[in-house]
């Protein structure tokens, strides 16, 4: 019976065993020479993936027709889509939900340490960095008879495929199914070059990373070679010839404190900038979880706000997304967002609520 692809795979639950795969006899530092420093005074084994994962991914394929196997993946991601930017949209989405651009391990062959190249082993995996997702777009696109090309750029590797007649951005695992557009048509790698600091206000979701994925089995944090949350990462500008800069990162937002005739102090913990630069903030409060109404918003320097909820014993949701002078190149830069929520009950009221 010929290996299909499992597209009931949950890549929430994939994130979490990454997350917690590192066990205590793992280094907490990550050393790739030459461009980190030795490991010094730390114990454990340095190891950047699984090789039973691969051995197993390559068992479970073995004599797995290749083309069917990518085959069977467009026939069924692309049905119904009315056109080839539709299908191109569609096999950027699947690729960037497919794969986590896993920023501790990299599947690697385990003998030789070149990068695993095989579009179906790393789709079985779910793991892999800018030019292994190229490899499976790529593949997807050929198999979907869409002409495709890959495209060196600085610090990164990418894609286009071409429909309409001209060549148009496919980099699946930077933005997905929704890549940068300009008066409604998707635009290219020359475009970018010519205005590198564009793309920059198009959402990087793949690298807003959550705490969570960089914690070792014991609770501490991974250093080295990992991207972090946000901020260690380039403005997407950067690859196309802009200025290096570093957005700053995400902030945390912290449980607020209790003040005086129903008033709150929100806070959040202050964001940092690679190479400095100057840091502002967005604090947005909102009624809904999805955070879709905000019922008030202040851009300030400061880390705390003074506030007063309307109604007690209602939960409030917190954004705080910090900013940086980025937006002199382009006003529309994304930023993520963090997020919190507290209740402010009656004081003598049996719980906190995220209120102290």
């Amino acid at each position: 019976m010929p290996v299909r692809y499992n597209h009931r795979w949950d890549k929430h639950d994939h994130i979490r065993l990454s997350a917690r795969s590192l066990d205590r006899d793992r280094s907490l530092y990550f050393d790739m020479l030459p461009w980190t420093p030795p490991i010094t005074n730390m114990e454990g084994v340095v190891a950047y993936y699984d090789p039973e994962r691969i051995g197993l991914a390559r068992k479970r394929l073995k004599g797995t027709d290749r083309k069917r196997y990518l085959r069977d993946i467009v026939d069924r991601i692309l049905k119904g889509a009315p056109n080839d930017k539709e299908r191109v949209a569609r096999i950027c989405g699947f690729v960037s939900d497919a794969i986590y651009y896993n920023p501790i391990q990299q599947p690697v062959e385990p003998k030789t340490g070149e990068l695993i190249d095989d579009p179906a082993v790393l789709l079985e995996l779910h793991d892999g960095r800018c030019g292994q997702g190229v490899m499976i777009t790529l593949a997807l696109l050929k198999a979907a008879g869409i002409e495709c090309r890959q495209r060196d750029v600085f610090h990164h590797v990418t894609c286009e495929a071409k429909y309409g007649g001209k060549w148009r951005l496919a980099d699946a695992f930077m933005f997905g199914a929704a890549q940068p557009e300009k008066d409604g048509e998707v635009v290219n790698v020359a475009i970018l070059r010519r205005d590198p600091y564009f793309a920059d206000a198009f959402p990087l979701r793949h690298f807003a990373y959550t705490p969570e994925e960089l914690l070792s089995v014991d609770g501490y944090r991974l250093l080295g070679y990992t991207f972090g949350d946000w901020g260690s990462l380039a403005y997407y500008s950067w690859y196309m010839g802009g200025d290096e800069d570093y957005p700053p990162m995400m902030p945390i937002v912290l449980p607020p404190l209790r003040l005086r005739n129903g008033r709150v102090r929100l806070r959040w913990a202050p964001s940092a900038k690679r190479n400095g630069g100057t840091i502002a903030y967005r604090l947005r409060v909102y009624k809904d979880r999805e955070r879709t109404l905000p019922i008030f918003s202040k851009d300030t320097r400061a880390t705390e706000y003074e506030w007063t909820p309307p109604e007690m014993n209602r939960m409030y949701f917190v954004g705080v997304t910090a900013t940086d002078e980025h937006v002199k190149r382009n006003r529309n830069t994304w930023y993520p967002e963090a997020g919190g929520n507290f209740v402010l009950v009656p004081e003598k009221q049996y719980g906190w609520y995220g209120v102290f």
